[in-house]
């Protein structure tokens, strides 16, 4: 049996329902803006010229860096890169190397690395206004919430 959310319902089953309406507006909300991405406006793009910037990013050696899925940027202009760690779509097990380097943005030094074991394939990543990092596994079917060092806070989804 189920929880009525018509007029039919008591008081109490209403205002829960509504509660729980209100939740789930408030998760695909913050969802909708932290997992999915626009197409691009004119105003989002810096002037350019670009250029390529040899030696950026500096990984260390012997990691095994890519192929690079997604980047995002935090409020203190580290720059976030989900990557596969030489792996590619389709696999059945966690990565058990760093699947997010973090990386100073003039520099293009590594600054940290988690996600050991975690990720099957981080397909996504954005960081909120807060700092936390959400990160879409595209294999695992889940989205995860970590705090700027990589500390899970919440995960969305079940695994296969």
């Amino acid at each position: 049996m189920g929880l009525l959310c018509g007029e039919t319902a008591a008081f109490g089953a209403q205002r829960g329902c509504r509660r729980l309406a209100v939740g789930l507006a408030l998760a695909v909300g913050a969802l909708s803006g932290a997992c999915t991405s626009r197409p691009p406006v004119a105003d989002d793009a810096p002037a350019g010229p670009y250029e390529v910037v040899d030696g950026w990013p500096r990984v260390p050696e012997g990691m095994v860096f890519g192929p690079a899925l997604d980047v995002a940027v935090d409020a203190r202009g580290r720059v976030l890169v989900s990557h596969a760690a030489g792996r590619t779509s389709g696999n059945d097990a966690p990565i058990s190397e760093a699947t997010i380097l973090v990386f100073d943005a003039g520099t293009g030094e590594l600054l940290d690395a988690w996600g050991e074991g975690l990720f099957v394939y981080p397909h996504g990543i954005e960081v909120d206004r807060n700092d936390f990092v959400w990160v879409t596994d595209s294999e695992q079917n889940r989205v995860f919430k970590l705090t700027a060092e990589g500390k899970v806070v919440m995960t969305l989804g079940e695994a296969p």
